[in-house]
């Protein structure tokens, strides 16, 4: 009775896990790559941070007044209304804009009647506040405008 041994083979009937974690490993370096990608490539259509859009007012606002005048239009039938404040800064700068008013009325007067309907459209508004204030601070001297304000505009 001679009884050979013959060895068993063993089937495998588990998942081999060394297939798993490196499938496992390949997939995070793939969504790693591709967070990054995304990051980089939205990143400029993304709004900025609430830091770098803040302004600080360090100046005295001084209302100008109403203004109320005829559009540079072909027909000229049209017109602009238009409240102005003003940012000043310092205490002599505030001295310089209650005395020469009318200069600064006048001149804010000039620059919105020589407008345009596309010049005074929401779009350009910014446009339109950088040119009073250089004009302003050009017959005044020495940047005592810090900014302009609208808090009125009504265009018909």
């Amino acid at each position: 009775m001679d009884e050979e041994k013959t060895p068993e083979i063993k089937e495998k009937t588990g998942f081999d896990f060394k297939i798993i974690i490196a499938g496992l490993i390949i997939f995070l370096i793939a969504m790693g790559a591709s967070y990054l990608l995304m990051k980089n490539l939205m990143s400029p259509l993304l709004p900025k941070d609430e830091k770098e859009n803040k302004e600080v007012l360090t100046g005295n606002l001084i209302e100008v007044g109403e203004f109320t005048t005829n559009i540079g239009d072909m027909g000229g039938s049209r017109f602009v209304k238009v409240e102005v404040f003003v940012e000043v800064s310092g205490k002599k700068g505030t001295e310089n804009i209650n005395e020469f008013m009318p200069i600064i009325k006048d001149s804010i007067l000039t620059i919105l009647s020589s407008q345009n309907v596309a010049d005074l459209d929401v779009r350009n508004r910014q446009n339109l506040k950088n040119e009073v204030k250089n004009d302003l601070n050009a017959k005044l001297g020495n940047n005592t405008i810090k900014n302009v304000y609208f808090t009125s505009f009504i265009m018909q």
